[in-house]
């Protein structure tokens, strides 16, 4: 262990967030997250004030190696979770989110 990890009281932490939402609206939403914690916009030079990456995987998309980005009981428990949850409509969604 490095003399630097020894003093760094920070640990690995991973939020996991299912969301129902269009490509669009989630591409959005990852930007505003990385704003969140970074506070600063998109390629900015400079570091962030704290370290972080983010990803997504979609239900409906087909990786390199062929693997779904989610398995059909992942996207199958999302829909059963998420579908009866009331939320605004689409055009304010995007008119929050700035689409």
């Amino acid at each position: 262990m490095h003399a630097d990890q020894e003093q760094d009281a920070r640990r690995p932490f991973r939020l996991q967030v299912d969301v129902l939402a269009t490509p669009e609206q989630v591409q959005r939403l990852q930007q505003v997250i990385g704003e969140a914690l970074c506070a600063a916009p998109e390629d900015h030079p400079g570091p962030c004030r704290i370290a972080w990456s983010m990803g997504h995987l979609d239900g409906a998309q087909v990786t390199e190696d062929g693997s779904s980005g989610l398995t059909p009981q992942d996207v199958a428990s999302v829909r059963e979770h998420l579908l009866p949850v009331p939320v605004w409509a689409r055009e304010d969604v995007d008119r929050s989110l700035g689409l």
